[in-house]
């Protein structure tokens, strides 16, 4: 059973809800100072991810060729249409500019991050759910903050953030044994430097378009393991 993807989902089922409905109650000087620390945390652990590459090479041509077809592909903007288009047929999900910004940080944080995807798959070859399990308790504390801050959406991305992660639970077991230490320390890194990411937007220190970079996730396996074939 994919044990830490449901306790992973349930922290921001349960924390985006309590944010919704108790926003209101949370003083604004409190919600901006650990809105801060949660961009502090992001940027932490991105960095303990980074530091775990094999090859520079491989992840920096990842990024770099997975951004072009993020672009291309125009991701991060059609989302938002998405998510306008969802907030306008549900009363009171109306999003701002900077609402929307928030929840597609929101869901590059929860389901897209080098922690959150290593860790579904780590838990069905080795049974350990300890790392999905950390990453709940940061979440289930974002996801009240955010919930408070741009609504009940925040909740709603437990609904991909479950179907990712079973996904990624129930295709372990068929993917891990294919890769090497390498090709995952890697994937860790890319994952990493996406999470380092949105750790600068949510601290509004530099915006990127996040989910366009997300391609670089798989991109990297690849181009890791051809890197290391290569005889230099």
């Amino acid at each position: 059973m994919p044990i830490g993807v449901i306790i992973n989902s349930s922290a921001v089922l349960i924390g985006g809800m309590i944010g919704a409905l108790e926003g209101d109650r949370i003083p604004e000087r409190i919600s901006h100072a650990l809105t801060g620390v949660f961009g502090l945390s992001a940027i932490t652990m991105g960095i303990s991810l980074i530091v775990q590459l094999n090859s520079l090479t491989a992840v920096v041509m990842a990024l770099i060729v997975g951004t072009l077809i993020g672009e291309c592909l125009n991701l991060e903007q059609s989302l938002a249409k998405g998510l306008t288009g969802l907030g306008g047929k549900l009363p009171g999900a109306e999003l701002s500019k900077e609402q929307m910004d928030n929840l597609i940080s929101m869901i590059i944080l929860f389901c897209f991050s080098g922690t959150g995807l290593f860790g579904a798959m780590n838990s069905a070859i080795s049974g350990d759910h300890s790392i999905l399990i950390a990453k709940s308790v940061m979440d289930f504390f974002t996801a009240i903050i955010f919930g408070a801050v741009t609504g009940y959406l925040i909740g709603a991305i437990a609904v991909p953030q479950v179907m990712i992660g079973t996904i990624l639970f129930f295709f372990g077991n068929l993917l891990l044994p294919l890769l090497t230490d390498a090709m995952i320390g890697d994937f860790k890194a890319v994952g990493g430097i996406i999470t380092l990411a949105v750790g600068l937007k949510i601290s509004k220190i530099r915006h990127y378009q996040v989910l366009n970079m997300v391609p670089a996730l798989i991109l990297v396996f690849f181009l890791s393991k051809l890197w290391s074939m290569l005889p230099f």
